[in-house]
């Protein structure tokens, strides 16, 4: 693994809180310079705004000896009564006014606001006002929170804007560092080992990497030793069985001689054992080979091969089939591919076994039959027979290598590997083998559905 600067996963994080602990003191500098300018052009007044302007027109009352009341500035609240509690005059409303003079003669306050009071002539002039910084357009006195609260709020606002975009960015920047370990687990998964390993430059990250890498490393070479122990098992019991098939050979045909000139009874019924013996031994040599070459065969590349070479082929070998066993075969089609991307050895193989399988356990008379349909990406074959059917034992057997069923189906001269053959070749083109009983029959029913990919399908008409 290519190595570069890397730093710690907590240097990682400390960087984008000090990023947000900058930009906090940004924010905060900068809405105190906002709130300063507007306190310097005006647009702000002060907290003590109103109580200046009470005091500065209490001492225009004071100075007033006449009857003639200066001009009340705009923003004060106040009303005016008579000394024995007559409302007067002013701009608060009748119960604001109401509650200022009980405030005022009985000295209790419990409200937001402060009074105070100034006396012209027989007047009592009771003045209301906050301690609050204001705006000075009346607009935005109306329109927005009080100066003192927006401050807090536009805050907390910048700061959440602030921590999400920096939250954006810093998880876009991790998931960009752990780009190269989630690349390497899902090579991993997939068991594609030719890869390389890119460093994230933080630490931790390149250590869990670097393990990563050793892994890959170890595994690759286990894999490998794998498969060339798994191909060389293969091509030992290819040959192996090989090689017996010769000796098989020459005792069966010996046989087959001794049985022609031997004169007595118990002879000629010894010499049939052998031959016989000798056939079953040579069928399952037969069907070792076929496994071997059928796990071999998983290394080829799929191919585009014609649906209808595929049928015909099948068709052909089903009609040499039923030749010697009294047995009635059909074939029918529905949307059939014009192409299917398989095996084409692997899968007449796996398919073959599954009619002779179907055609050991017909009576004579009886009939197969054979169904190919295709669906949005996959096709089927679907064989049914005319025999027993399954029974419970073999619908959860039947499919397992050197499974011979039980008595009442087995015909005794198979080895239990057809259906572990048929179900590999299927496995290996991306599906499935079940099997079932048909409801119409009676008899068996095993439905082989390989994996088509939907763009290689083009329908043609149902035959």
């Amino acid at each position: 693994m290519k190595q570069r600067k890397a730093v710690r996963l907590r240097t990682f994080f400390l960087k984008y809180l000090l990023l947000l602990s900058l930009g906090t003191i940004l924010l905060l500098g900068g809405l105190l310079g906002v709130f300063a300018l507007a306190f310097a052009r005006g647009a702000l007044l002060p907290a003590n705004y109103e109580e200046k302007a009470i005091a500065q027109f209490k001492q225009q009352l004071a100075a007033d000896v006449t009857d003639t009341v200066p001009r009340v500035p705009d923003r004060l609240n106040y009303t005016v009564f008579t000394l024995d509690g007559k409302p007067l005059a002013g701009n608060l409303t009748a119960k604001e006014a109401e509650q200022a003079w009980r405030i005022i003669r009985e000295g209790n306050n419990r409200s937001a606001y402060y009074y105070t009071t100034a006396e012209h002539g027989q007047e009592l002039w009771i003045f209301r006002y906050v301690l609050t910084p204001q705006y000075a357009s009346p607009v935005l006195r109306s329109a927005l929170p009080n100066p003192q609260l927006l401050g807090p709020l536009l805050f907390v606002l910048g700061f959440l804007v602030m921590a999400a975009l920096l939250a954006a960015r810093f998880g876009r920047k991790l998931s960009e560092r752990m780009a190269g370990l989630q690349e390497a687990t899902e090579n991993i998964r997939r068991e594609n080992l030719e890869f390389a390993v890119h460093p994230s430059g933080i630490v931790e990250i390149d250590e869990v990497l670097g393990s990563l890498d050793r892994m890959k490393d170890a595994l690759q070479t286990s894999l490998e030793k794998q498969w060339e122990l798994e191909r060389s098992r293969r091509e030992q019991i290819s040959a192996l069985a090989h090689d017996i098939k010769t000796p098989l050979t020459i005792i069966r045909g010996n046989a087959e001689l001794l049985q022609e000139i031997v004169e007595t009874e118990p002879q000629r019924e010894y010499s049939g054992y052998i031959r016989r013996s000798a056939e079953d031994i040579e069928a399952f040599v037969q069907e070792v080979i076929d496994l071997s070459n059928q796990q071999a065969g998983s290394s080829r590349q799929k191919v585009l091969v014609p649906a209808a070479e595929i049928i015909a082929e099948l068709e052909l070998q089903m009609n040499a089939l039923k030749a010697g066993r009294n047995l009635k075969t059909s074939i029918r089609q529905e949307k059939l591919p014009e192409y299917l991307f398989i095996h084409k050895e692997l899968l007449l193989r796996g398919m073959m076994n599954v009619i002779t399988n179907a055609a050991e356990h017909t009576p004579p008379g009886g009939s197969i039959a054979l169904l190919v349909q295709s669906g949005p990406d996959a096709v089927q074959f679907t064989v049914t027979d005319t025999g027993s059917g399954f029974s419970a034992a073999d619908l959860r057997e039947a499919t397992s290598q050197f499974y011979r069923g039980d008595p009442s189906r087995s015909s005794g001269n198979h080895h239990g590997m057809g259906l572990y053959i048929a179900r590999s070749v299927a496995e290996q083109h991306g599906g499935t083998l079940s099997l079932s009983n048909d409801s119409v029959s009676g008899g068996a029913k095993v439905t082989m559905r390989i994996a088509n990919p939907e763009r290689l399908i083009t329908p043609s008409a149902t035959s």
